[in-house]
This record gives structure tokens, sequence and C-alpha cells, in this order.
């Protein structure tokens, strides 16, 4: 059973790009908590991610409506 802890801690320590670093729990208990919080910055970080990627995908879009309305304005001056 240790062993696997210790395997399921350095796993998601390596995955999420933590390191390892001077500090590391010394205890099967330590090393599941640090598991649990490692993974749950993973989450968090990731609905970060997603909320600023949607902001910029909606700035994008709204650029994009300016560059068609000026497009359309040469046109009809070309036209003209």
């Amino acid at each position: 059973m240790n062993r696997a802890i210790i395997m399921m801690y350095f796993t998601f320590t390596s995955l999420t790009t933590v390191g390892f670093g001077d500090f590391h729990p010394r205890s099967d208990f330590e090393r599941i908590m640090i598991a649990v919080v490692l993974l749950f910055g993973v989450a968090i970080f990731s609905l970060v991610m997603d909320n600023f990627i949607n902001i910029l995908k909606s700035a994008k879009k709204l650029v994009q409506s300016f560059n068609d309305e000026d497009a359309l304005s040469r046109f009809f001056g070309l036209l003209s």
C-alpha cells in the first residue's frame, strides 16, 4: 500500500509539473492530500484558462465584425 501511495504522489507531482523541491510529504496521509491538492490546482487552472480563452474568442469576434464593416465600405466605395 505504501509503495502505491508513493508512486501516486510522484506521478501526480510529475504530471502537474510542480516538481519535487526541497519540501516533501513524509507520511501517506500527506502524500494523498498533496496529490488531491495538485489535481484540484490543475482543475482550477483549467477553468481559469477556459474563461480566458472565451474572453479572447469574444474579443476576436468583435474585431472581426469591425473588419467586415471596413471591407463592405471599401467594396461600396469601389462600386461608386
